[in-house]
């Protein structure tokens, strides 16, 4: 298998800072099911800089074929300040699970060891068609070593493999694959630091990714489904718009109602979440809720969800310690897209942010 060259796919979901040494620039690539964000980011002497981005519309329709990836690739390649030849990229979906794994302890040598030979005990997969990782935990401070706690990340061979060869098909290269919970976390600690804890929540068309992340380390981590299918139809024509730099669209009666609707089960399941870990954990969530994905741009979310949880709610801003050129600043889209861009801002990072 050379889909990932020499790297294996256990090195790719960890919070690791400078996985290839400190490469000088990295392009990290999001594939969402609307939108393809593209970032380069560029290592410099006072930390890392924004060198270019691209978000690009993608037809959803046309996942199940590879050739979905050539309009936009393209697309970026005209546009993008350097070629696209090497990039790293997310996985996500229902393809991709990551499941909690108590476990008593060990090294990480050791649990690779385990979970090589034991693997189908932890999963409904065969695992010949699978690619996994572990994320071998640190422990918090004061916690006992005897039991502890790993995030056991698994992604089926196809998906991944399309993904990486439709590429190729496209003259670009993937020299590294990412998990988008974990590129999330990779992003947040960079811009916030570890000190403290944040639910990250990410709102997409495909559901809700919750992470709880506590000292730089995650310490929850939540998949979910939405109730009903008509979000995307009723959040697709409120938001794609002001993402495409058209006019916004006025919202009437009805789709004010049905965006409450939304609202209340995205608190729902945040507020589900959060119990859910604090019957595990003498740990708060002091640093609050950072919302990412492309649905956090519907009007009143945030406001809402901090009224009604009680605790500060705030969209994530994957820049906040990252150099962005002043031409950069000035442009609309960057200004109107930028919060979507936190998966490819969590990707590149790991190429260009040396181990500390």
């Amino acid at each position: 298998m050379t889909i990932l060259g020499e790297q294996h796919w256990q090195r790719m979901v960890r919070s690791a800072r400078g996985l290839f040494g400190g490469m000088p620039q990295t392009i990290g690539i999001d594939l969402g099911s609307c939108l393809m964000k593209t970032v380069i980011l560029q290592a410099c002497r006072s930390g890392v800089s924004l060198k270019d981005f691209s978000i690009e519309p993608v037809v959803e329709e046309s996942f199940q074929d590879e050739q979905w990836y050539s309009g936009p690739v393209e697309a970026i390649q005209k546009k993008m300040a350097v070629p696209l030849q090497t990039v790293g990229i997310s996985v996500s979906g229902p393809s991709v699970f990551i499941k909690s794994l108590i476990l008593p302890g060990m090294t990480e040598g050791d649990l690779r060891e385990h979970l090589s030979l034991e693997l189908d005990r932890y999963m409904a997969h065969d695992v010949q068609d699978v690619f996994w990782d572990v994320y071998h935990r640190k422990p918090l401070k004061g916690a006992t070593v005897e039991q502890q706690e790993h995030f056991l990340v698994v992604a089926k061979k196809e998906y991944v493999e399309r993904r990486v060869d439709a590429f190729h098909q496209c003259g670009v290269t993937v020299r590294f694959v990412d998990v988008d919970a974990f590129a999330l976390i990779n992003m947040v600690t960079h811009n916030y630091g570890n000190a403290g804890s944040w639910l990250l929540t990410h709102i997409g068309p495909s559901g809700i990714l919750m992470v709880i992340i506590l000292e730089g380390e995650p310490a929850y981590i939540r998949k979910v489904s939405y109730g009903t299918e008509w979000y995307g139809d009723l959040l697709d024509q409120v938001l794609m718009p002001q993402f495409l730099l058209e006019s916004k669209k006025e919202l009437g009666a009805s789709e004010t109602l049905l965006l409450e609707q939304f609202f209340q089960e995205v608190r729902e399941h945040i507020a589900e979440t959060l119990e859910a870990f604090s019957d595990n954990s003498t740990k708060v969530i002091d640093g609050g809720i950072l919302l990412s994905g492309g649905y956090v741009g519907a009007p009143g979310m945030v406001s809402q969800l901090a009224v009604s949880l009680g605790m500060p709610v705030n969209v994530v801003n994957p820049f906040r310690t990252i150099a962005v050129p002043q031409a950069i600043q000035q442009d609309p889209g960057f200004q109107q897209t930028a919060s979507l861009m936190s998966v490819a801002v969590g990707v590149a990072l790991r190429g260009v942010v040396k181990d500390d």
